[in-house]
C-alpha cells in the first residue's frame, strides 16, 4: 500500500512506477461533433497513511481499487464530458478541461478515502485505421500558419505604411524651407491678382462714372446751346416782326433792306449807278432811269398802288 502521491496512467503503452495501472488503457469517447478518440489521462493520487488501513479493509488491496472503482469511475467521467464538447474544444480548451475535473472528481475520490491531488489529459488520438483527428490537426496547423502569416504581413504592412510616413516626415523637413517659401509666394501673387482685380474693378467703375459724367455734360451742354439758340432765334424774330411793324409791313420792310444792301453796295463802290455802255431809243428821253435805281423806285412804287395809295410810314422803332 504506497502511502505517497503515485500517478495512474490511462495512457497506451506506458505504466507508472508501482504498475498499478499495467491495465489501464486510454479512455474511448465519442467527441459533441461525432469523432470517435481515444483520450490519454493521468491521475495523481495520495492515500493518507492514517486511512490506508480503512481502504485496505475495504478493497483488500490497491489494485483492485484501481481496476474496479477507479477505472471505472474515471472513464465514465470523461466519456460523459467528452460528449458535450467538440474536439476542436478538447484540444484547445485542455487546460480549462483540468481545472474542471480535478475539482469535480475530488469529492468523489474521498468517498473511497482517496485524496485526488490532480488530473491531466492529452491530446485525443484517432483509433486504429481512422486518420480525422490528423487532418484535423493538419486543418489547425495550416490554419495557424496562415494566421501567423497574415499577422506577419499585417506587421510588414505596418511597418512599410511608418516608413512611408517617416520617408515623408524626414522629406518634408528636409524641404520645409522651400515649402514655406512657396507658401509665402502663393499668397503674395494671391494678394496681388486680388489687388490687381480690385484695381481693375476701380477703374471699370472710375470709367463708367466719368463717361456718364461726361454724357450729362453733354446733354445739359446741347440742352443749353439748343435753348440759346431757340432764345436768339426767338429775339431775332421778335426783332424783325417788330421793324416789319414798324415799317408798316413786309414790303416795305423788304424795300428798306434791299435799299440798305443798294446804299452800302454803292458806299463800298462795288456798284456802278451809270451804266458804261447804254442801249436805247433816240426817242427814250429817260432812258437812264431803267437802270437798278428805275427798277427798285418802280418796285416800291407798284407796292404803294396795291396798298390803295401813300401812307405815311413811321419812323423806325428803336
Amino acid at each position: 500500500m504506497p502511502t505517497t502521491s503515485f500517478m495512474l496512467k490511462w495512457v497506451k503503452g506506458e505504466v507508472g512506477g508501482h504498475k498499478l495501472d499495467e491495465n489501464l488503457a486510454e479512455v474511448g469517447l465519442i467527441t459533441k461533433d461525432a469523432f470517435e478518440c481515444g483520450l490519454p489521462l493521468s491521475v495523481v493520487i495520495h492515500i493518507d497513511y492514517t486511512r490506508a488501513p480503512e481502504v485496505i479493509q475495504r478493497f483488500g488491496d490497491v489494485q483492485k481499487l484501481v481496476e474496479q472503482t477507479l477505472d471505472p469511475m474515471v472513464s465514465s467521467y470523461f466519456k460523459n464530458s467528452g460528449q458535450t464538447r467538440t474536439l476542436l474544444q478538447l484540444l484547445q480548451q485542455r487546460a480549462e478541461i483540468q481545472d474542471i475535473a480535478t475539482r469535480e472528481m475530488k469529492e468523489k475520490f474521498e468517498r473511497y478515502s482517496l485524496e485526488l491531488q490532480e488530473v491531466m489529459i492529452g491530446t485525443p488520438r484517432s483509433l486504429a485505421g481512422d486518420q480525422s483527428i490528423e487532418r484535423i490537426l493538419d486543418q489547425l496547423r495550416q490554419r495557424e500558419v496562415a494566421r501567423e502569416q497574415v499577422e506577419t504581413y499585417r506587421s510588414q504592412q505596418e511597418a512599410a505604411i511608418s516608413e512611408k510616413a517617416l520617408n515623408e516626415t524626414r522629406a518634408i523637413a528636409a524641404q520645409q524651407a522651400a515649402l514655406t517659401q512657396s507658401k509665402i509666394a502663393i499668397e503674395v501673387a494671391q494678394n496681388q491678382g486680388s489687388a490687381k482685380v480690385e484695381l481693375a474693378k476701380r477703374t471699370a467703375e472710375e470709367t463708367v462714372l466719368t463717361a456718364e459724367a461726361q454724357r450729362r455734360r453733354q446733354t445739359l451742354e446741347g440742352e443749353g446751346e439748343a435753348a440759346r439758340v431757340k432764345a436768339v432765334g426767338d429775339a431775332t424774330a421778335s426783332a424783325t416782326r417788330a421793324q416789319v411793324d414798324a415799317y408798316g409791313g413786309a414790303q416795305y420792310r423788304l424795300a428798306e433792306m434791299v435799299l440798305t444792301r443798294f446804299a452800302e453796295a454803292a458806299e463800298r463802290g462795288q456798284l456802278q449807278l451809270v451804266p458804261q455802255i447804254q442801249v436805247g431809243s433816240a426817242g427814250d428821253s429817260g432812258g437812264a432811269d431803267h437802270g437798278m435805281l428805275g427798277a427798285l423806285m418802280g418796285l416800291m412804287l407798284k407796292s404803294v398802288v396795291a396798298d390803295g395809295g401813300l401812307k405815311q410810314v413811321p419812323p423806325p422803332k428803336d
